[in-house]
């Protein structure tokens, strides 16, 4: 496991330069009139802090929630900005939108495809993240070391997440379904604590399982890591259809600041230390969690924003692995809900039109 305490000598450039990052979109962006914005835009994520920090995962939403660079960027046309982080994850947020209460949301690669699928209409505007690792872990003595070995115990999933279609796929790898074991649809807090009481035997789900086999309370035997794009969890910002109509200009601006956050956090992949010690200071989790999951990948690769064609295809897949599966009932076509109308518009004005290279279908940039 990789240390705790990572240098902080690089810190203070990698915070400047993401500060720096919304600023400037504040600056270089043109004032709308009023008419032509909202009076507030309502923003969710789903909650993963800790110690009371709310936290929307290691990624660009979270750098541009800790700076206010969303805020900054529409203050001076007094458009209030709200942000809610749901503990129910991505069902919650589906509830919250199905009910008019929200208009951008950044959620997980399967719970966006559950609502859109679930009839919501909704945009996929712009890529959060690819490729986030997912892990087993597992009670102290359960004897569990492989997804094999999940037979017959009492394991946890939250359902309506991204993991839940990661957890399905390795069970299917070794000839299982969730017939086969013992689940129970439990969020992440309840998971955890009912892992290291012993009430469950097994819970799959994202990096914040590693503080278990920290603090040596659990085992972490299998994670996604290096098994290929189909099964890491890629992130969305998806936008309502009705904000998206109403208001084109502020979504490219609320865009933008994202790019921008991506942007400064891939300049220098030397910078990886002070990232996870920034992503430490925002969340309360330990920086050991984040050097742990990013190891072996590019952040300029994990944190490009491209609705190209392998981010697309990833979602088909989810798509198709969840109808498969009987999550969702409705089929959809996954290129036609990306809406890449605003990123293309922002990466115009920040002239970003080449950093990022697409990948292919595979999800593999073209140089490889």
């Amino acid at each position: 496991m990789t240390s705790f305490e990572l240098s902080r000598g690089r810190r203070p450039f990698l915070a400047t330069a993401l500060a720096l990052a919304g600023l400037l979109a504040a600056a270089a962006t043109p004032t709308a009139g009023a008419a032509d914005l909202p009076k507030v835009i309502r923003l969710a994520a789903p909650e993963q802090g800790s110690a009371g920090k709310s936290f929307a995962g290691a990624g660009p939403v979270s750098l541009a929630y800790a700076s206010k660079a969303i805020e900054a960027e529409f203050a001076k046309d007094g458009v209030q900005v709200e942000w809610k982080f749901f503990k129910g994850a991505g069902p919650a947020i589906n509830e919250a939108l199905a009910t008019g209460q929200l208009d951008v949301v950044f959620l997980g690669d399967l719970a966006g495809v559950i609502g859109r699928a679930s009839g919501l209409k909704t945009r996929l505007v712009l890529a959060g993240g690819r490729g986030s690792n997912s892990y087993l872990a597992t009670a102290l003595g359960a004897n569990i070391q492989s997804f094999k070995d999940l037979k017959g115990k009492r394991v946890a999933v939250l359902r309506g997440t991204a993991y839940q279609l990661s957890f399905n796929r390795l069970l299917e790898d070794q000839g299982l379904t969730e017939k086969d074991v013992r689940f129970t649809n439990l969020d992440w807090p309840t998971s955890k604590a009912a892992l290291v009481s012993k009430d469950i035997d097994a819970t799959f789900g994202g990096s914040d399982l590693q503080l278990l086999k920290i603090a040596g309370t659990a085992d972490i035997p299998v994670s996604t890591r290096g098994r290929g794009p189909i099964y890491g969890i890629n992130s969305g910002t998806i936008a309502t259809d009705d904000f998206a109509k109403k208001y084109p200009q502020a979504l490219t601006r609320l865009v933008k600041v994202i790019v921008q956050q991506a942007h400064a956090a891939s300049l220098d992949e030397g910078q990886r230390a002070a990232l996870f010690t920034r992503f430490h200071d925002i969340s309360g989790l330990p920086v050991a969690l984040f050097a742990s999951d990013f190891e072996g990948t590019v952040i300029k690769e994990r944190y490009s924003p491209l609705l190209d064609n392998g981010f697309v295809s990833h979602y088909t897949d989810v798509i198709d692995g969840a109808r498969k599966l009987g999550i969702i009932r409705q089929t959809y076509d996954a290129q036609a809900w990306a809406d890449p109308s605003f990123l293309n518009q922002a990466l115009k004005e920040l002239k970003l039109e080449t950093f990022w290279t697409p990948t292919n279908a595979a999800g593999l940039v073209a140089s490889r």
